[in-house]
């Protein structure tokens, strides 16, 4: 680097009068200069200091770094660091300028236009100030509509693509399988960072789709990044790769860039009642890994030893622990021994393991407590390092379990308390255990929240009015969409089970590169429609960074209140029929037909068979053919009922079976009320194995009919 030009010509000029000083002043002059070089070289170190304090550089390296980057979150955040989101919740949820919530349920997300504002047919979806960068882009139903991204007040978008191809690997800039995706569970995501340094706008065209986030952070004023190209440079491609492989083949391993790390191992066992300290470190340092072998572990009480065996770690030689959980809930997942693997968190066929960087000044100590009624035998692991200087800079790791907290004022319904908590610090994420057994609709709710995952995520920073987080539902939080229970597993996020949104529902999201920072407070909030007597009841811990002086409210959960709290509820079922839902849908010739999620209205879960049908609702003005298929077990004469529902909405429809008619069935109810009708199909002889189900719409009326089809009966003639 070389020196301040200020200081290099005067130098030289010093350079010139040295060579014509006379030999006897020589010393004198030498000292003068001296002390000269001195004076300018502080002032030039000084400059040069207070440049790299208001115009901190990021390459778009260090940027994509930040993907994987554990240390960096444990670290104070700067003033000036933001992290937002500008999604397409409803705006007609407004705070008022005295502080009164209006419509604060308002839920029409993405049924009707919601953006910022239009220019001329376009909509505007996103407007940033100030040096960040886009680092999470996600929606429910990306279609061919263009989307473009204008950078730092330029006349050219940076990227002017159809919105489904943001989530393509086709274009050179998102070619990374596992920083842009669909999950399995029908969510688009995109983690590929694009920078600005002054401003970015999102504009898109009619028929870009429906619903979308866009999570982005902001830097101190004076940062500089690295202009962002969507052919990518080498060094660019590079970083992205590096960070996709890892995912890719890596993922569940040590995520940290060196190993240099001391290891300490410990065995411990707890009898019923007991609680002990199994590791404690002294002086200042960081944990970097923490991994927990359950051992002689059996399936058939996992679950129980999970939630009824705790971890609390205390830092710093405080008698208020920073941690504390049920064992299993904090390494992500919940009710038992669920396998996945994700960034910081996972558990594995042998290991739970936890890689958040965990920083303190006086020491750490890690407690276990066994309220099972058997003895726990744990086999610890921990990776650890000291830190010689600038444990300053560093926040302590929070992670808290709870259910239900204090209750929020009316005008906040539905929102239920995730987290709140004061002083300096980052929110890095959360685990979320849904216990949800009836599934469907509830109307204690109110009209048009059919199920529980409608509830969207507010963040309040540091006493905002309204939060710079708002979310479009819980499911898109994290990650995925449309209320699909299906498992999945990513670096960022995860389901871990599967129990068709009629039972538990376990899921995660990390805030890495999109840590949310907060310099006086934070205040978390998920909405919750369905009340605990529905019963859906939620368990979660959160998981977050804060200064060693900042206040944490949250305290360790009762035994009563943390094993069997759930509140049990059997569905009825039908025994011998062919559930509808079970259905395979091989062809659908026009309208829209749904047989995964379609819950029948809750005031008749007594007369519908596992609460869920076959919803077709047939296009208007044409025929329609619905093409299914089942499998059926034994060879026989049948007669062939069906449990429907008919509605204000019904319509006539002919069913066939494996070519031959069976029959012709009404499904408009004789008033405006649903009734749960059985009814006769007809007769047929079926051969064991596959069976071809056809249902076509009789007419071609303009108007909408629909069929809901709860079950098919064949009683042996």
């Amino acid at each position: 680097m070389g020196l301040p030009v200020s200081f290099e010509s005067v130098y030289s000029r010093f350079l010139i009068k040295k060579l014509i000083m006379k030999k006897n002043s020589r010393k004198l002059k030498y000292k003068g200069y001296l002390f000269f070089l001195f004076v300018v070289l502080s002032v030039g170190v000084y400059a040069q200091n207070s440049t790299n304090n208001n115009e901190k550089e990021i390459s778009y390296a260090d940027l994509v770094g930040k993907l994987t980057d554990m240390k960096a979150i444990a670290e104070l955040p700067e003033p000036g660091e933001k992290s937002e989101m500008w999604s397409s919740y409803d705006r007609d949820s407004k705070i008022d300028s005295a502080g009164n919530f209006i419509d604060w349920a308002a839920n029409i997300d993405g049924l009707e236009p919601q953006y910022i504002r239009k220019e001329g047919e376009n909509e505007v979806l996103a407007e940033m100030e100030e040096p960040g960068a886009i680092v999470r882009i996600w929606s429910a139903s990306p279609k061919e509509g263009k989307v473009k991204i204008y950078i730092d007040g330029k006349e050219m978008p940076v990227i002017n693509e159809s919105f489904i191809d943001y989530f393509s690997t086709d274009i050179a800039a998102f070619d990374f399988n596992q920083l842009v995706y669909e999950t399995s569970a029908r969510g688009y995501n995109n983690y590929v960072p694009i920078p600005y340094n002054k401003s970015c706008k999102i504009v898109a065209e009619p028929g870009w789709g429906q619903y979308y986030q866009f999570n982005y952070i902001s830097f101190p004023n004076g940062t500089k990044l690295e202009q962002f190209d969507p052919q990518l440079k080498q060094e660019h491609q590079a970083a992205l790769a590096e960070a996709n492989t890892f995912f890719n083949n890596k993922l569940g391993s040590f995520p940290y860039a060196s190993d240099d790390f001391e290891k300490t191992s410990k065995e411990i066992s707890l009898k019923p009642g007991e609680k002990a300290t199994a590791i404690k470190l002294q002086d200042a340092g960081a944990i970097s890994a923490m991994k927990i072998r359950v051992k002689d572990r059996d399936s058939a009480s996992i679950s129980e030893l999970l939630r009824k065996t705790s971890i609390e770690i205390k830092w710093d030689g405080k008698e208020e622990a920073a941690v504390w959980s049920p064992l299993g809930d904090f390494f992500g997942t919940s009710p038992g021994w669920n396998e996945y693997k994700t960034l910081p968190m996972g558990m594995t066929e042998d290991w739970m393991y936890a890689y958040w960087y965990m920083p303190f000044s006086k020491g750490a100590e890690l407690i276990f407590e066994n309220k099972f009624d058997e003895e726990v035998r744990l086999e610890l692991e921990i990776k650890h390092e000291k830190i010689n200087k600038g444990i300053e800079k560093y926040a302590r790791f929070h992670a808290k379990w709870h259910r239900n907290l204090e209750p929020l004022p009316e005008d906040r319904w539905p929102d239920w308390k995730l987290l709140e908590t004061k002083g300096k610090g980052r929110f890095v994420g959360t685990h979320l255990l849904v216990w949800n057994p009836k599934g469907g609709s509830c109307s204690l709710a109110g009209p048009g929240h059919y199920w529980w995952g409608e509830g969207d995520e507010k963040f309040f920073i540091d006493g905002e009015n309204f939060p710079s987080t708002f979310g479009t539902g819980t499911e898109d939080y994290f990650g995925y969409a449309w209320c699909d229970p299906s498992e999945f597993q990513r670096a960022y996020h995860s389901q871990t089970q599967d129990n068709a949104n009629m039972g538990y529902q376990p899921m995660n999201r990390w805030h890495i590169i999109d840590n949310i920072p907060f310099q006086e407070s934070f205040d978390g909030y998920l909405e919750k429609y369905f009340p605990n007597e529905w019963p859906t009841q939620y368990a979660t811990i959160v998981y977050w960074y804060l200064d060693p002086e900042g206040e944490d409210y949250l305290e360790e959960v009762p035994m009563e209140e943390r094993y069997g709290y759930e509140t049990p509820y059997d569905v009825f079922r039908k025994e011998g029929v062919v559930e509808a839902e079970s259905l395979n849908i091989k062809e659908n010739s026009g309208g829209w037909a749904n047989n995964t999620d379609a819950f029948a209205n809750e005031k008749l879960y007594n007369e519908v068979s596992g609460h869920k049908m076959l919803f077709w609702v047939a296009e208007k003005g044409k025929e329609n053919m619905l093409n299914l298929r089942f499998t059926w077990p034994e060879s026989g004469n049948y007669t062939v009922y069906g449990n429907f529902i008919n509605a204000v909405d019904g319509g006539s429809f002919r069913i066939n079976l494996n070519g031959d008619s069976l029959g012709f069935i009404k499904t408009k109810s004789s008033g405006d009320k649903l009734e749960v009708k059985r009814k006769k199909i007809g007769e047929v002889e079926l051969n064991a194995g596959v069976q071809e189900l056809k249902i076509k719409r009789e007419g071609t009326e303009d108007t909408r009919e629909t069929l809901r089809l709860d079950y098919l009966e064949f009683v042996e003639k």
